[in-house]
């Protein structure tokens, strides 16, 4: 508690010791000199305050659009560490942003504003859902996390939008994974979760190579793509049966039902594909994370296994999870 109040007297302190009229003034200045001066008391202010120099923003992203200024990156970091702070405020930005990343996609500044463009797709995606084509383009020169991590915020609202992206996210598979697969792979399940007529489905092999990898967090969400394909295309799916099996045994929780679940869908155009699992799916009932109950209850409805109609029904009254109930209900009512 005392700890917690002196900090709170030591930010408004240091608050008040920006002269804040002082630097938007600088920034406004027509010698290059103040302008840098003034660009720099942001860049070396926005780690520890960022909240100060929120009404900075509209000023810096002018500055931005100066090809010649000399301190294009640091404005770009300032941008970025603004726009982690407070997303909305740099938001209606985001158009002139897209277009200087755009317009120099090789430079250092561009990186900055690519981090920048992902902190605002976090927490709205849909001003920058109209600019993937740009984004991409961006970040296929750079080959960028940034830019992926942006894509992948920008699906959870408008997972069509990103058809333009589709190479792109492929090729990040295909390539040694980096930190931008799992966002690629998560960009992927939601677009073949979409309306969205995909023009190939090459990702998909990909994915199942991930299947194999020797990280943890990849292969949960190769999976979990897996499961979002086989939503819409379940028999673009067959080819990683057997790792999908073995995934059923992970001692992850998350790739147990994601497995679960892949099967399910499948299973919903072609219940054999139960069988040779359904003694495990049987046991994952019992397991004790509610998803992966769930999602054996949805691979076991859909592969019409009669035996499972005492446990499911057992389920559905009385496992504390509702959404354990809701599916161990739901496949009662498939075997019934």
């Amino acid at each position: 508690m005392d700890w917690d109040g002196g900090q709170t007297v030591e930010e408004r302190k240091r608050s008040e010791s920006v002269d804040l009229p002082f630097v938007l003034a600088g920034l406004d200045a027509t010698d290059s000199t103040t302008r840098r001066e003034a660009v720099r008391t942001v860049r070396d202010g926005v780690e520890s305050e960022p909240g100060t120099y929120v009404p900075t923003v509209p000023k810096l992203r002018e500055l931005l659009r100066e090809p010649e200024f000399e301190l294009r990156k640091a404005v770009a970091f300032s941008l970025a560490e603004l726009a982690v702070e407070a997303p909305s405020d740099v938001a209606p930005s985001a158009d002139a942003l897209v277009a200087v990343a755009a317009e120099n996609p090789d430079t250092a500044a561009t990186g900055e504003l690519l981090r920048c463009l992902a902190a605002v797709a976090a927490e709205r995606p849909t001003a920058l859902a109209d600019h993937v084509p740009e984004i991409v383009d961006v970040t296929a020169v750079r080959d960028d996390e940034w830019g992926i991590r942006t894509l992948a915020h920008i699906s959870r609202a408008r997972p069509e939008a990103l058809e333009p992206a589709l190479e792109l996210l492929t090729e990040t598979l295909a390539s040694a994974p980096g930190d931008g697969a799992v966002p690629a792979l998560s960009v992927l399940g939601r677009l073949a979760r979409s309306e969205a007529e995909l023009s190939s489905l090459a990702f998909v092999e990909h994915a199942v190579d991930l299947l194999e990898c020797d990280d943890g967090e990849l292969r949960r969400n190769a999976i979990g793509c897996l499961a979002d394909v086989a939503h819409r295309r379940p028999e673009a799916v067959e080819p990683a049966r057997s790792q999908v099996r073995a995934a059923l045994e992970s001692e992850d929780p998350k790739a147990r039902a994601n497995a679960a679940v892949t099967i399910g869908r499948v299973a919903a155009t072609d219940p054999s594909v139960v069988e040779p699992v359904r003694s495990r799916l049987l046991e994952l009932l019992e397991d004790d994370h509610q998803y992966v109950r769930a999602n054996a209850c949805i691979a076991l409805g859909h592969g019409d296994v009669a035996e499972a109609r005492d446990r499911l029904s057992t389920l559905a009254t009385g496992d504390p999870e509702p959404t354990v109930r809701d599916r161990a209900a739901w496949a009662c009512g498939e075997l019934s």
